[in-house]
């Protein structure tokens, strides 16, 4: 540690079965300890220990599946179990759906899902009465094992800071609430932008999002590599043979850890699950290709952009309408007879979903399916209009001063020209308003664009690609000192999950 460096408190960090996020977070902590802070790790189980770090475990960490263990003998009580609910599990039970994956917990005779969040409620218990962390560091929460450290954080009183790319490229971002609540914070410092909120240099990079739209790609697009449908450049090259031998090793050596991870269980059956949906969308390519219209018509529409699956910004931001074909139906027989709902394919979820929600689409007589390689701000400015559950293309659509009607909770929320709606019931008066709607001055537009700008910070964010880079760490780093550094200095306000 920099002996200069004044003490500042305990950072805890999260780590599940991610990709590359162990590896992340333990290179990012020498950084952080060189500013004052400690560093100490809760883990979902020791599956990227065996993954990542050849079975190495991270001295004193805590382990949920070593909490469980020694939980058996006293499983939550009924009373217990009635504070809590199965609301957490929601984005666990997604992917296993989304993935045709038997839940890892099924065949376990003692231990059910019904005692996970009661158990994952003491576990961070624990945690907080041992080191009484200052805060708490993660991507934003995406699963039950952050959702609880979120709940266990909100308790406290204490950040819940998640680290994400910026839908501008070159930035990154640090939510002090899982991105549970950024269209509050951002929206805040909109609402003080006139007051000096807004520097004058984030209102210039933001004119200049603004006028080079066309070509602004956000990073984690770049290197998601979710858009590759070659089943041999996916899966037949070294590093994913050497990932499923490793697999192997911990579903051999680490039984009783793999017979009690709640998230994941035994990491072959993901392999497999994962092969199993790139073959078969191998397979129904051609046939959904059929599908896609590739040219706009004169027609007025409004613009619906499909999300990938599974995925945290449907089933923790937008739960209620992760269901997209129930969604689009909703809103498809609420537009005026004259509008039609175009639905654009996610470029990174092409033939992912079954023929059979293709089909229900082309069936729809007022809906046409967009190819993905449609140039998305092109159809943007062409329509009437967004609904988007919490797409990055709603974000676009409003800098570029189109109505945007979102269903979840999204950052973008506060700009001037979006309303949010939380049911089915609020459809029909937010698709008059979008199709009324009546373009805002560009001046509100830039401000707006500029409080996101404000938000974020020059630098890189990706589990893997920043890894071995010690700039991106600097800037991540710079970044937490920063915002833990000004969140002390206010009063803190966290939403609910």
């Amino acid at each position: 540690m920099n002996d200069k460096a004044k003490p500042r408190g305990t950072i805890l960090c999260l780590v599940n079965s991610a990709a590359y996020s162990r590896s992340y977070f333990v290179e990012l902590a020498p950084h952080l300890k060189s500013c004052g802070y400690d560093v100490r790790f809760a883990l979902d189980s020791h599956l990227s220990d065996v993954v990542y770090a050849d079975g190495e475990a991270i001295p004193d960490a805590w382990y949920f599946t070593d909490f469980l263990k020694q939980s058996y003998k006293y499983l939550p009580t009924d009373d217990e179990l009635a504070r809590h609910t199965w609301s957490s599990l929601l984005p666990d039970f997604d992917r296993f759906l989304t993935l045709e994956i038997p839940p890892p917990l099924g065949t376990n005779v003692k231990l059910k899902y019904r005692h996970i969040p009661a158990l994952l409620a003491r576990f961070f218990d624990n945690i907080f009465e041992a080191v009484r962390p200052a805060a708490i560091l993660y991507e934003p929460v995406s699963n039950a094992f952050a959702i609880a450290a979120y709940r266990a954080a909100l308790a406290s009183g204490i950040p819940f800071c998640s680290l994400s790319p910026s839908r501008i490229p070159g930035r990154i971002e640090l939510s002090m609430s899982g991105a549970l609540g950024d269209d509050v914070t951002i929206g805040s410092i909109f609402g003080r932008a006139h007051a000096g909120a807004v520097s004058n240099e984030s209102r210039a990079l933001a004119a200049d999002y603004i006028s080079t739209i066309d070509t602004q790609v956000p990073d984690y697009m770049k290197i998601n590599g979710l858009d590759q449908t070659s089943l041999t450049s996916k899966y037949l090259k070294p590093a994913k043979l050497a990932h499923f031998a490793r697999g192997l090793r911990y579903r051999r050596h680490y039984r009783d850890d793999c017979a009690i991870a709640f998230q994941h269980g035994d990491p072959l059956a993901l392999s497999v699950a994962f092969v199993k949906r790139a073959v078969l969308r191998r397979l129904r390519l051609n046939t959904v290709h059929r599908y896609y219209q590739r040219t706009l018509s004169d027609e007025p529409f409004l613009l619906y952009p499909l999300h990938f699956h599974p995925e945290a910004s449907t089933s923790v931001l937008a739960g209620d309408f992760m269901d997209e074909l129930s969604t689009i139906k909703a809103i498809a027989f609420r537009l005026p007879s004259n509008i039609t709902l175009y639905v654009k394919e996610h470029p990174s979820a092409v033939a992912l979903q079954p023929i059979s929600f293709y089909r229900q689409l082309d069936a729809m007589p007022n809906v046409r399916l967009l190819a993905p390689e449609l140039a998305t701000k092109n159809v943007i400015r062409r329509s009437r209009g967004v609904i988007t559950l919490t797409s990055t293309v709603g974000f676009e659509a409003a800098v570029l001063n189109k109505p945007v009607v979102t269903l979840g909770n999204i950052f973008y929320n506060y700009f001037p020209n979006v309303r949010s709606v939380r049911d089915y019931s609020g459809f029909s008066d937010a698709i008059r308003w979008a199709l009324e709607y009546t373009p805002i001055s560009t001046s509100d537009i830039l401000e707006a664009t500029a409080a996101y700008v404000e938000f974020g910070a020059p630098g890189s964010f990706d589990f893997f690609a920043s890894l071995g880079k010690p700039q991106a760490f600097a800037s991540v780093t710079k970044l937490i000192v920063r915002e833990l550094d000004r969140r002390s200095q206010q009063s803190y306000h966290a939403p609910s999950p």
